[in-house]
């Protein structure tokens, strides 16, 4: 998440739309460019014309693009569901849960948007799920998470990893009733926040 992205966001847009506008944003800025530009290039060749609205054009979107591309994964929402076994009976309310292991810069990352979540959300708890025996391995965690997140130890080690499918993080929402809904981090875009954004704010 960029300046320009949180600022969207603490306005109360969507997740979604703080994403994608800044993107629409700079396509304007390079149309009212090439506008602008229109009274200083007339007096130019033909082509010349041409690759100077051609440039104005992209520069911003490029610029900005380069800064802050879009990876897979960022819009999207692939999940599957899943019945709850006894193996995860750890796994209890409606909650969102970011599987994890030790070291993993990605499940780091994602404390940002989980504590900007909970922001948005107040009645949302989010809680961080070690796949790791050592007590040690949940400093690192708990530093970032501050107050904002709980921060635990698997109680079965095994069914959280492959609940996660070895892929970390791994995100799942307990629902009402058995059911477990679960994203990779690839497929956890912000389509998948603000859908569950709405099933919190029911």
């Amino acid at each position: 998440m960029n300046t320009l992205e949180l600022f969207l966001l603490d306005l109360g847009w969507s997740w979604t739309m703080s994403k994608a506008v800044p993107y629409l944003v700079m396509v304007a800025v390079g149309a009212l460019l090439v506008s602008i530009s229109r009274k200083w290039i007339v007096k130019k060749t033909f082509p010349s014309k041409v690759i100077i609205k051609l440039m104005l054009f992209i520069i911003p979107f490029a610029t900005y693009f380069m800064c802050f591309p879009i990876y897979q994964g960022d819009f999207s929402n692939n999940s599957i569901t899943v019945l709850k076994g006894e193996a995860e009976k750890e796994l209890q309310g409606k909650k969102l849960i970011v599987l994890a292991i030790p070291g993993c810069p990605y499940c780091f990352n994602a404390l940002d948007k989980m504590k900007k979540l909970k922001e948005r959300v107040s009645n949302i708890e989010v809680e961080y799920i070690i796949c790791h025996s050592d007590p040690e391995t949940m400093r690192w965690y708990k530093e970032g998470a501050g107050n904002a997140i709980d921060v635990q130890l698997a109680e079965n080690i095994p069914a959280m990893s492959n609940l996660a499918s070895g892929v970390f993080p791994t995100f799942v929402l307990l629902e009402e009733g058995e059911l477990l809904r679960i994203w990779s981090n690839n497929h956890f875009g912000v389509s998948a926040l603000d859908e569950i954004e709405l099933s919190f704010n029911k």
